[in-house]
């Protein structure tokens, strides 16, 4: 057993200062907790307990790839250890082309795409939200456990935290609300983006959608537009394309006897207030958007002028 002093410590801190959210830890297993009393898994009765009551054993999911994700956030990660003494990690896996080209820029809920990674000898990566695990940083000291630097460029870092935000940070609408409006909403949103349409257009503007939080007489919607996307379109009447987007849902509503009013609204960010945005309404969580790769180009060209401008500083 080899365990590391405070000299060690700061080496390993050392260390996680070349690391970024995204890059690569070798990871053969996730470890899950499972009851051999109740499980889907075979042969969890067979293992060990690690509590005195016997309720509890662990169980181990191979992790295919042999590779874990960092998703502890980058300003986390380069702590001491004594403060923050764990990575956290998702499993790697390996999709088929089709598959990952979907999962670009996250625009695939449950996988965020990765550029081939040759030192991990990935061609096609994921990384899969499905499951997380933590790691202990002391193994950053041990030069055995390869580790490998995801080519992502800062607008991709970008995406995969905000990714990673609406992962774990979606908001439960109550399931009247769910039924009756943002699950058609989300399928008509779907259906009108890349399409010559005025929804169509409209759509393609789309940085996300804000819902009202609760099931009420009134249902409000603020669909938030990217000002340079807008610029990018034809003509757009922001009233006529929410129409086309909200009537079906009124339509629906008024057939099935529910007397709920649904209001859109169409804003940019600089004409909404937070208290709207963070406490009136939550975002509804919506994985087409804001996911290609003309978003990620002009992240990454917003980046590259705050940098200019503080190099002129």
């Amino acid at each position: 057993m080899v365990r590391r002093s405070d000299e060690d410590k700061a080496e390993i801190e050392q260390l996680a200062q070349g690391l970024w959210q995204g890059d690569l830890l070798a990871a053969p297993l996730v470890p899950v907790l499972e009851s051999p009393h109740s499980t889907f898994l075979d042969g969890v009765d067979e293992l060990d307990p690690v509590d005195e009551h016997g309720l509890w054993t662990v169980a181990a999911q191979q992790i295919d790839t042999g590779w874990g994700a960092i998703v502890t956030q980058t300003c986390d990660l380069v702590r001491h250890p004594d403060k923050v003494p764990f990575l956290q990690l998702m499993p790697v896996v390996e999709l088929d082309e089709v598959t990952w080209k979907a999962a670009h820029y996250s625009s695939r809920g449950d996988y965020f795409a990765l550029p081939a990674i040759g030192a991990a000898g990935l061609v096609f990566p994921a990384i899969d939200s499905q499951l997380s695990f933590p790691v202990s940083k002391a193994v950053l000291g041990h030069a055995e456990i390869p580790r490998a630097a995801a080519p992502l460029d800062p607008a991709a870092r970008v995406l995969l935290s905000s990714w990673l935000m609406r992962r774990v940070g979606r908001y439960a609408f109550p399931n009247a609300l769910e039924g009756h409006v943002l699950s058609h909403l989300r399928t008509k949103i779907a259906k009108s983006i890349g399409k010559n349409s005025m929804a169509g257009r409209f759509a393609d503007a789309l940085l996300g959608v804000w819902c009202s939080t609760e099931w009420a007489a009134t249902v409000s919607l603020i669909f938030i537009v990217d000002p340079n996307r807008l610029a990018s379109q034809q003509t757009i009447d922001a009233e006529k394309a929410m129409g086309e987007i909200v009537n079906p849902i009124r339509k629906r509503l008024a057939e099935d006897g529910v007397k709920v009013q649904v209001i859109p609204t169409a804003r940019t960010l600089d004409k909404v207030s937070a208290q709207q945005l963070f406490i009136e309404h939550r975002q509804v969580d919506m994985d087409v958007l804001p996911t290609d790769e003309f978003t990620a180009k002009a992240s990454l060209e917003a980046l590259a002028a705050l940098g200019a401008d503080a190099a002129q500083d």
